[in-house]
């Protein structure tokens, strides 16, 4: 799976992006589940190890055996792409350096127009779009990535607890987990792209980094990546406190 940064002003993409990542989730939750759980993502399977559904000693094997489908994945879609399709970087890079960043807000450049605001906000789509990659979104601070992963992945981690560990997991359970993807992606994407999930943010990154040379990547590329994963670990374990204080049926501390 890829995590893509998008233009809010850019419906049809907005919601390419929330509803393919959506079904892709509710397919895989319903084939795969019973077999492993149907985690696909770390922070899933950490909070199941914080709640005695998987044992601590599978969760590296389960993380690493994420890395390495996300890692597949993409580097099979970038053997499908042309190279020049990522190069659309370098266009990012020069339009995001060059432009007077103090005459820019709320999605504006005052200094020049809007036009010069709208190509900033079209190219890192493009970028996004065409390769996967994960950033943090134009004109967005770290703390608002931080808190945009934080609190998706907190909503995300709380409806899997309440409809897989409160009960035995039936056959709605995977479209309702789905559709908490859709509406965390529309709510989100313009941030930070809503991964929710570390892995699906890096994979994309190391692909990049194999198909294109590190000159050809902006310096944001890597820099703000931290919150990829300190913001999905944080919001899973907010999740799992939550879950066993307030919303357990069996066992919530506080009655």
């Amino acid at each position: 799976m890829q995590a893509n940064v998008y233009d809010i002003s850019q419906p049809v993409g907005l919601s390419h992006a929330a509803l393919t990542h959506g079904f892709a989730t509710i397919v895989v939750i319903a084939v795969f589940g019973r077999i492993s759980g149907g985690h696909f993502n770390p922070v899933v399977s950490w909070a199941m190890v914080l709640c005695q559904q998987l044992p601590p000693l599978a969760f590296p094997f389960y993380m690493a055996s994420q890395f390495f489908g996300g890692f597949a994945g993409n580097l099979l879609s970038a053997c499908l792409q042309r190279k020049r399709d990522f190069l659309v970087w370098e266009n990012y890079s020069t339009i995001d350096y060059f432009l007077p960043r103090d005459g820019i807000e709320f999605g504006y450049d005052k200094v020049h127009n809007s036009t010069y605001q709208k190509t900033i906000l079209l190219t890192t789509q493009l970028a996004a779009t065409s390769s996967g990659i994960t950033h943090l979104g134009a004109n967005h601070q770290w703390w608002e990535g931080l808190m945009s992963e934080t609190i998706t992945t907190y909503f995300f981690v709380t409806v899997i607890l309440m409809m897989v560990v409160d009960r035995e997991p039936g056959e709605g359970s995977a479209l309702i987990i789905g559709m908490m993807v859709v509406v965390n992606i529309f709510a989100t994407a313009s941030i930070t792209g809503t991964a929710m999930n570390p892995v699906r943010a890096l994979s994309p990154n190391v692909v990049a980094e194999i198909v294109l040379s590190s000159s050809s990547l902006p310096d944001k590329f890597w820099t703000y990546h931290y919150i990829y994963w300190a913001g999905p670990f944080l919001g899973s374990t907010i999740a799992v406190i939550g879950y066993k204080l307030l919303l357990s049926k069996n066992d919530r501390l506080i009655p």
